[in-house]
Parts: C-alpha cells; sequence; structure tokens
C-alpha cells in the first residue's frame, strides 16, 4: 500500500509556530541513538542518510517538516500519522508493508499505535524545522513516559 501527502506550503516557514530544529551537536552523527521511545540506527548508503527506526507503542516522533520529500516504509506495526496539508488537520491510520510519501512543507507527527519498525529517508540532505503544535504534543508525551 502507498500513501501520499498532498502537496506542502513554503509560507509555513515564515510564521511563529515554525521554528530551525534544535539538536545537540553531533547527535545526528551517531550511527544508534537510543532512549526511552525506542533506537534509531542510521546509516549512510553512498551518501544516501537512512534511518532504521523501531518505536515503542504509545510514544510518538517527528513534529517537523523538510524542504525536501520524505519517505517512510512501515516494516511492522501500526502508526496514526498526523500532517498538516492545506490548511487543515489530516489524520490517517497506515500499517505494516505501506510506503509513505510526505512531501516537501508538510508538517508531521507519527504517533505509534503498535511497537513499529520503519525506514526513512529523503530526497535530499536532512534537515528539520519544528512544528511546534506538533513538536510540543511530542516533547509533553516524551517526558510523562519518561523521558527527559
Amino acid at each position: 500500500m502507498m500513501y501520499e501527502t498532498s502537496a506542502g506550503d513554503e509560507s509555513l516557514y515564515s510564521i511563529p509556530e515554525v521554528t530551525e530544529g534544535q539538536t545537540q551537536p553531533g547527535v545526528l552523527e551517531k550511527p544508534i541513538h537510543e532512549d526511552v521511545r525506542g533506537s534509531i540506527r542510521r546509516l549512510d548508503i553512498d551518501g544516501t542518510k537512512l534511518n532504521l527506526i523501531y518505536t515503542k507503542k504509545g510514544f510518538m516522533r517527528s513534529g517537523d517538516l523538510h524542504k525536501n520529500t520524505q519517505f517512510d516504509i512501515i516494516l511492522s506495526g501500526k502508526v496514526e500519522l498526523s500532517t498538516f496539508e492545506n490548511g487543515k488537520a489530516v489524520k490517517k491510520v497506515l500499517e505494516e508493508n505501506t510506503f509513505i510519501v510526505i512531501h516537501p512543507h508538510v508538517p508531521h507527527l507519527f504517533v505509534f499505535l503498535e511497537n513499529t519498525v520503519m525506514a526513512e529517508w529523503w530526497d535530499g540532505p536532512f534537515k528539520a524545522w519544528f512544528y511546534q503544535p506538533y513538536r510540543s504534543i511530542i516533547d509533553k508525551n516524551f517526558q510523562q513516559r519518561g523521558g527527559i
């Protein structure tokens, strides 16, 4: 199965709710990142960055948007994908064997309904901007479930 978002809105980068993503120096270069949510294994295959992500049921990830296309494949599990498209919130439940295309400039949030394994990559260099309406939900969920 395939799920594809609509085209995004490049003007979102100029609203106060969108901020440049902040990560601690070196975090994105680590080959393995683990926390209470699960793990991310980062691979660089001939210049293509690929993440293999394991996330436990009940946790959330993303809350961001990018200036390039993001691709995901759900290898096992189930997620609810929330996006902000054409001025409206869109929610879709997606299961294993689903190929996801998130077009540039589309804020997105993954809620993991089951323990899930996904592969994720982009059609250009990775850079994230945080979409605060989603990012604040993720941060609250992370803290409530034992994250720092």
